[in-house]
């Protein structure tokens, strides 16, 4: 068993590690590459989707847009004829474009790299706890968590979706990310270190100290550019949580036999 600055020490360590870094640094570029592509496919050669079309032109004339409905109310607009206001408005509404942005990369990098987490999970198996067995979960499980991890948080997306342009409230935009974000780093490491019963085990008894562990982890994310190239940070962090809970679990487990 091991404290938490052991466990951060060590991950940070691991991180650093040639594979890790060989790894993350493949999965960067093969991001940088599909985002291309999907600029060429969406905005660059096609008329017809124009909603994708997001550039500073763009987001000025939904800025724009956004004030005259704003100024149909009275009291929003005498808020709204102040300068300071509007200069605060503008710059908000610039970055909650930008935070949105940033994300749907973050999302595109984290689900590259989550192929590669048996890589970093075995890799921390391997130099710390070899005697520990590796369940792990058939794929129909994984495919229908991610179908449903998927479809909730576009779900959460769409419910959300009306606060996205409104400067401040569109921050709620984190709140599915981080929901995606928790949910599939703990089960993709946990989905090779465990069962399907000791997973749900993991998940209720040690619940608060799950989101502890991932809140930091998506807080670090928050730091733009670096908290996206750190990720495979975020999954041999919570291996090295989850092996020790399991080693834990199996452990009371074969006392009480």
């Amino acid at each position: 068993m091991h404290n938490k600055q052991d466990i951060l020490k060590r991950s940070i360590g691991d991180f650093f590690s040639p594979v890790v870094l060989f790894v993350n640094i493949l999965s960067f570029f093969i991001a940088i590459g599909l985002l291309y592509i999907i600029y060429l496919l969406l905005i660059h050669n096609s008329n017809s989707l124009q909603l994708f079309d997001i550039n500073i032109d763009s987001i000025t004339t939904y800025e724009n847009e956004f004030i005259e409905k704003i100024n149909e109310y009275p009291f929003l607009k005498i808020i709204l004829e102040h300068e300071i206001i509007m200069f605060v408005f503008h710059y908000l509404f610039l970055f909650g474009f930008g935070v949105v942005l940033y994300y749907i990369f973050f999302i595109l990098f984290s689900t590259l790299v989550g192929f590669f987490s048996f890589l970093f999970v075995g890799y921390v198996y391997k130099k710390y706890y070899p005697d520990i067995e590796l369940k792990g979960m058939n794929i129909f499980v994984t495919v229908l968590f991610y179908i449903k991890t998927i479809v909730i948080t576009l779900m959460l997306f769409i419910l959300l979706s009306p606060m996205y342009i409104i400067p401040g409230l569109n921050l709620f935009i984190l709140f599915p990310i981080y929901y995606f974000f928790h949910k599939t780093v703990v089960f993709d490491v946990s989905s090779i270190i465990n069962n399907i019963q000791e997973y749900k085990q993991i998940k209720k008894v040690k619940w608060g100290e799950l989101k502890e562990k991932t809140v930091f982890c998506f807080l670090l994310s928050l730091i733009p550019f670096l908290g996206v190239i750190i990720y495979p940070f975020y999954i041999i962090y919570i291996s090295h949580y989850i092996f020790n809970e399991t080693q834990q679990l199996r452990y009371a487990q074969n006392f009480r036999k």
